[in-house]
């Protein structure tokens, strides 16, 4: 296929076997969340949206050809991953050109706890029913490694969440916005984030008028990287909790996904990961 970039991508069950498709990461060549701007159509090919009927309920994004990553919360409290649905290549909620698959399993993290504020451990990997075809809409995020710093960097947050708090209903168009990570002794500058926020596996971002909000939470927050020159998309975090929506002193939060990156492998043994 003409312009696609192919390496070898493996089973994790299978080291020794080695199928050439495309690298993880890679932007679609065009390039509401609050604040947000429209992407264009597949500029962000890892982005799926979760819903519950008609209706979106969360985000979520691949990492292997049959795994998504998302958060705990949302196959918690009353929903179960059975009742949920992958829209795969979506751009407008609208359109047609979409796949809808259905989930197989779901698994939150062993140490997923909740309060009234926040979620710990706040991640999960979905598994679908069938594989998901990688095309030039379709592809997967790379995954982090831990000695990989992401402070300091224009993070994006992209999803089809409310764009503003207590809006009722969620954006047509898949949007973006850039939002920085916060030092945890800003971050928890507020009495409710310093009772709240876990440091060492949370983080917090914000960008002046521009959070993630409600319908973006299980999605990505996701920055390409000096290591690879700024040419692979990595998901530094995933959508958790926050106060409000685009609030000055409380940042949105976000669980860190570096900090899983040996439990979602194995979660995902039987997956194909590109690099």
């Amino acid at each position: 296929m003409s312009g696609c970039l192919y390496v070898y991508c493996k089973r994790l069950n299978l080291s020794n076997v080695y199928i050439i498709f495309k690298e993880c990461g890679i932007a679609g060549k065009n390039r509401r969340i609050v604040g947000g701007t429209t992407v264009q159509p597949h500029q962000y090919p890892w982005l799926v949206a979760l819903m519950l009927g008609s209706k979106l309920h969360c985000g979520a994004a691949i990492i292997t050809d049959q795994h998504l990553l998302t958060a705990g919360h949302c196959i918690t409290f009353g929903v179960h991953y059975k009742d949920l649905s992958a829209y795969i290549g979506m751009h407008d909620r609208l359109g047609s050109s979409h796949s809808v698959l259905s989930i197989e399993n779901g698994v939150k993290h062993p140490n997923f706890t909740s309060n009234a504020v926040r979620d710990i451990n706040d991640i999960a990997v979905l598994t679908m029913e069938e594989k998901i075809k990688f095309s030039d809409k379709v592809r997967p995020i790379c995954l982090p490694s831990s000695d990989m710093d992401f402070r300091n960097l224009a993070l994006r947050v992209a999803g089809w969440g409310k764009t503003r708090q207590g809006a009722l209903t969620s954006s047509r168009f898949l949007l973006e916005t850039k939002v920085k990570i916060v030092p945890s002794s800003t971050c928890t500058k507020s009495v409710i984030y310093r009772d709240n926020l876990v440091a060492d596996s949370m983080m917090c971002a914000y960008s002046l008028g521009k959070d993630a909000c409600q319908g973006d939470s299980g999605g990505p927050i996701f920055s390409t990287h000096s290591r690879t020159h700024n040419k692979k998309w990595y998901q530094v975090g995933i959508v958790s909790w926050g106060i409000d929506c685009a609030m000055p002193d409380y940042p949105g939060v976000y669980t860190t996904v570096a900090k899983y990156i040996q439990w979602i492998k194995q979660m995902t043994q039987d997956g194909m990961y590109c690099i």
